[in-house]
């Protein structure tokens, strides 16, 4: 039996994954960003050193994980204020609680830099 991983949207034809798995997904992009910053902050406190990039770009997907888990995508919140989203595409599909989200995740991250770079 196949699996389907996910479906067009009946009248949108744009292509959908269900809640369950987005909100897979987001426990799965949590769980990585999480652990990749502790693992940062344990080569910093034990090892005296630590990646930039892995301090920047793990807390943002740690962020955008738990946005994942709690809120619906920007797809599905656009399609059902009944917007068309078929001519939308990049960043133009943001709606303003992704906007925030992203915002939260930047702000994680740069937080997450500077207080490895002036820890010790």
């Amino acid at each position: 039996m196949p699996v389907n991983f996910g479906a067009r949207h009946a009248s949108k034809g744009v292509f959908m994954y269900s809640r369950q798995q987005q909100k897979l997904g987001g426990l799965f992009i949590l769980i990585i960003g999480i652990g990749f910053t502790l693992w940062n902050w344990h080569n910093l406190l034990a090892h005296g050193f630590y990646y930039r990039k892995t301090a920047l770009i793990f807390p943002m997907f740690a962020v955008i994980g738990l946005g994942l888990i709690i809120f619906p995508g920007y797809r599905e919140e656009r399609l059902a204020k009944g917007e068309n989203i078929e001519n939308l595409s990049g960043l133009r599909l943001l709606t303003p609680r992704w906007w925030a989200i992203l915002g939260a995740a930047l702000l994680a991250g740069g937080l997450n830099w500077y207080f490895l770079a002036h820890a010790l």
